[in-house]
């Protein structure tokens, strides 16, 4: 019963974040895959390119190209986003190594997943900070992004 007391919880939890991950990703698919045969009719109907740029440039024409555009990211936010990710995984690992003298017949498990944690959360921080060197050696911080 104690190896099965992290190992049964963690299998769930694996097996839904793939569902999700799945899921997640069928869904922007065909989102993206929608989009692009509007986008590719609307193109159609039009036809030469000053008619592109001329709708292009109306209020209707901006929100056409929205979409495109709204998921990219400025290097600021990624780099934010990494080092997020590493704080809540360094916090989470490191309560897993405090938390492994407390549930007797645990040991183990705690310190394996909180030194995988832990790497882990580690290792998005020194990302996110050589992300952050790379960037303001390529000059893309500081253009008002």
């Amino acid at each position: 019963m104690d190896k099965d007391f992290l190992f049964i919880p963690a299998v769930f939890v694996f097996w839904v974040w793939i569902v999700w991950f799945v899921l997640g990703t069928i869904r922007r698919y065909k989102t993206a895959k929608l989009q692009l045969e509007l986008r590719n009719r609307l193109l159609d109907k039009l036809g030469s390119s000053q008619e592109v740029l001329g709708y292009l440039q109306t209020d209707a024409g901006k929100q056409f190209l929205g979409p495109l555009t709204a998921e990219q990211r400025t290097p600021y936010s990624r780099i934010i986003g990494a080092l997020e990710i590493s704080a809540i995984l360094v916090l989470f690992g490191g309560a897993l190594l405090l938390l492994r003298s407390s549930v007797a017949g645990s040991e183990q498990g705690f310190v394996v997943f909180g030194a995988l944690i832990l790497a882990l959360g580690l290792g998005f921080g020194l990302a996110g900070g050589v992300s952050y060197v790379l960037s303001k050696r390529f000059g893309l911080l500081g253009r008002g992004e």
